[in-house]
């Protein structure tokens, strides 16, 4: 074949559904050996059953090596030929191989015959059986000369493993066998090097892969010469020159695995300069170090995901789902390997890793509960040996009224953080402009966290209004407040700025027209929202969220659906397990790439929303899923005692604290007060619940609560009711 198929974007490349594997040869002056290389490379395909293809890259040989390969790939299909004018180093020759390779999985292997083709079979069954990422074959000893160069090779073997914190047997040697894209991510490093390939285990350790080592036979070379004949002493001083190269590359500023960054490069596509960060770029920096310490996540890495997220947008649909579809193969190997609970559903389903190559693969996968991460939580859900200090505890409680625990690691929060900035940038805000934010009061925060949320909030110019106050005077408060800051972005729980918007259409005025309002929580409608927009004198946006995953869609534009921050989350529209049509109501399922500690794989969000088709245009050509209108979040405000009010979420705020005594609960009015209805929960006692229902009190005064107990499940409580406008309803 041509240069063609190598030098075509990334995006317009496909993997062929036919080929499990390419192996990937560099050849430089090898005419002599490629005819006993291919013949051997085939017939193990033939005898394995393995589908596969050979990539031959000739490297700019001076002898019949271009022919050869030639009259081979034109003999056989599956021989590939790419051809170099020039030679470009073995690491030139093998990012040209894989970037012209159709197989799923790639192995390496040099012309010379001196690794073993059979052995590359090996290979890849490990890599299949023990679902690491990367397979290495070492030199075995046995038979080998051991001779000046081989007396070089160990002293190199030592210097790598000390210099990067290793312990392989043999750290430079090529012969790899992994996924593609593993592959490609291993070849995107920066630095002149003059042997880079010496250092490919080095890369997959600083990235982060898993790996895993095979003995292989190693013989001496009988046709042709090396590329190092007569010149090892200088190769070698070449390479310690190339370990100082590595060092400042992979250790001193080495740069986190970010796929999305690397998935940009491939794509040659440009980063810009954030919108937030343009404004103010000494503020916006000092902020994230604060930001950092009060959100346990890096201030580099957070800064560097918005930077990532402010490209990503905009692709094509196309190559965002073929980044989503990166990062779930990744995700489904990690799952397999590191999480107990799905690698034993896997293996009941008789589902190894590479079954799961795209979404569309997802299906084979089950679904998730919340029934099974409570049941599992403790057990085997979680990533073993995840390390504690990186990991974030959330407490919440859904629309169902079951208290719920998850975990999220910090890579998981670096991506929510950029994500919800990104989606503030849609608003027309920019970091540091003032913006009003009624927010839950600290409910499920210690005190040191609500001081760490204050302290952010002072940094980021962010007034922070009680969202669970929503009486005429903290209503009248709260919009003083807003009018003294002059906010240029107003946002918060549904029912907060619909009671705003009220107050001040009562008379109150609103002295500064805001950029933008941002409602989450419950579901504005569309009388509701015209109303909020009339009375702020600005747009309405919606945002959903959940408590399990934070910001995972936003509207850009009022009634366009909301976009998916398709580079962390998979969403999935499904009636009866099947996926829903456009225009069809089904219910969210979301897959969460992003969190690696506690894999939320296909999980039952509860919620439901409007399919839309994949060809509805969108004003501003981003390439983001979009989902249409929410349904089943109806507005909740609680009326009390007086002019005391609450929204529906102050309870599931509340409760959420309790899941140790209360496994689920419902809020339904009463005539003069209200009915709590709780499920005991195994830590449950009657102290407790006078706890509860003392600051329930404390909000909507002196109210009749009458307190009902059960011990079975609630199961007539999984829904919310509908309401046409906001009205006295469960909590729940």
């Amino acid at each position: 074949m041509s240069q063609d198929r190598a030098s075509a974007p990334e995006s317009q490349r496909q993997l062929a559904p036919g080929v499990d594997i390419s192996v990937v040869v560099p050849c430089f002056n090898e005419e002599l050996n490629i005819p006993e290389l291919a013949q051997r490379v085939l017939r193990m395909f033939d005898g394995s059953g393995l589908r596969g293809e050979l990539v031959l890259v000739d490297d700019g040989s001076a002898d019949h090596t271009a022919q050869v390969i030639r009259a081979h790939s034109e003999k056989d299909r599956r021989v590939v030929g790419v051809f170099h004018r020039v030679n470009r180093g073995m690491a030139g020759a093998w990012r040209t191989g894989v970037n012209a390779a159709r197989g799923a999985h790639v192995a390496i292997i040099d012309a010379d015959l001196q690794y073993q083709p059979e052995d590359i079979l090996r290979l890849y069954r490990a890599l299949m059986d023990s679902s690491v990422d990367i397979v290495q074959g070492w030199r075995s000893s046995v038979g080998r000369e051991r001779g000046y160069r081989y007396s070089l090779s160990r002293g190199f073997n030592i210097i790598l493993n000390g210099a990067f914190g290793m312990s392989l047997r043999d750290n430079k040697s090529g012969f790899v066998c992994c996924t593609r894209e593993v592959m490609q991510d291993l070849l995107t490093y920066t630095g002149r090097y003059a042997y880079w390939q010496s250092f490919i285990m080095v890369a997959a350790h600083t990235k982060g892969y898993s790996y895993k080592e095979i003995e292989t036979v190693f013989e001496d070379r009988k046709q042709g010469q090396s590329f190092l004949a007569g010149r090892a002493y200088e190769a070698a001083a070449r390479c310690l020159v190339d370990v100082g190269t590595a060092l400042w590359e992979y250790r001193v500023h080495a740069e986190p695995n970010d796929l999305a960054r690397n998935f940009l490069k491939k794509e040659g596509a440009e980063l810009d300069e954030p919108p937030s960060r343009r404004q103010n770029p000494a503020r916006f920096r000092a902020y994230l170090t604060t930001v950092s310490r009060n959100r346990d996540i890096g201030a580099s890495r957070a800064e560097r995901s918005y930077e990532t997220l402010t490209a990503t947008q905009w692709l094509a649909p196309h190559q965002l789902r073929e980044l989503q579809d990166e990062k779930l193969r990744r995700l489904i190997r990690h799952a397999y390997r590191s999480v107990p609970y799905y690698r034993v559903r896997m293996m009941e389903l008789k589902l190894h890793p590479e079954d799961i190559r795209t979404q569309e693969d997802l299906s084979k996968l089950p679904l998730l509960t919340k029934a099974d991460v409570k049941r599992h939580l403790y057990f085997d859900i979680m990533q073993e040996g995840a390390s504690q200090g990186d990991l974030a505890k959330v407490s919440l409680s859904g629309r169902t009224g079951e208290p719920f625990v998850a975990f999220a690691d910090r890579g998981a929060l670096e991506f929510r953080w950029a994500a919800s900035l990104r989606f503030r940038d849609w608003t027309g805000y920019r970091f540091g402009d003032p913006v009003a934010c009624f927010w839950g009061e600290g409910f499920g925060l210690k005190d040191t966290q609500v001081a760490k949320v204050q302290r952010d909030a002072r940094f980021a110019h962010r007034l922070l209004l009680p969202a669970f106050r929503l009486d005429p005077a903290s209503i009248s408060a709260s919009l003083r407040a807003i009018n003294k800051q002059r906010s240029t972005l107003i946002e918060g729980p549904a029912e907060a700025l619909l009671l705003l918007a009220r107050h001040i259409s009562g008379g109150e005025r609103l002295e500064q027209q805001p950029k933008a309002a941002l409602s989450y929580g419950q579901q504005l409608g569309d009388a509701e929202r015209a109303e909020v927009a009339t009375a702020f004198g600005c747009k309405v946006l919606d945002l959903y969220r959940s408590g399990e995953f934070g910001e995972i869609a936003c509207e850009a534009e009022p009634g366009n659906g909301h976009l998916v921050a398709a580079e962390g989350y998979v969403v999935e529209i499904l009636v009866d397990g099947r996926p829903a049509a456009p225009g069809e109501v089904g219910e969210l399922f979301i897959t969460d790439l992003s969190n690696l500690c506690m894999p939320f794989i296909r999980y039952a969000t509860g919620d439901r929303a409007i399919a839309l088709g994949a060809d509805s245009s969108f004003p501003n050509a981003r390439g983001l899923p979009r989902l249409g209108k929410l349904v089943g979040r109806p507005l909740v405000i609680v009326q009390g005692a007086g002019d005391a009010r609450v929204s529906g979420g102050f309870f599931s705020a509340l409760l959420s604290q309790y899941g140790y005594a209360v496994s689920r609960f419902a809020v339904t009015p009463r005539a003069g007060g209200l009915e709590l209805r709780i499920q005991k929960a195994p830590r449950y006692s009657d102290r407790t619940l006078e706890e509860i229902t003392g600051r329930i009190l404390e909000r909507l005064g002196p109210i009749d609560i009458q307190v009902v107990c059960e011990e079975p499940a609630l199961e007539a409580l999984k829904s919310a009711p509908s309401h046409a406008a906001p009205q006295f309803a469960r909590g729940g």
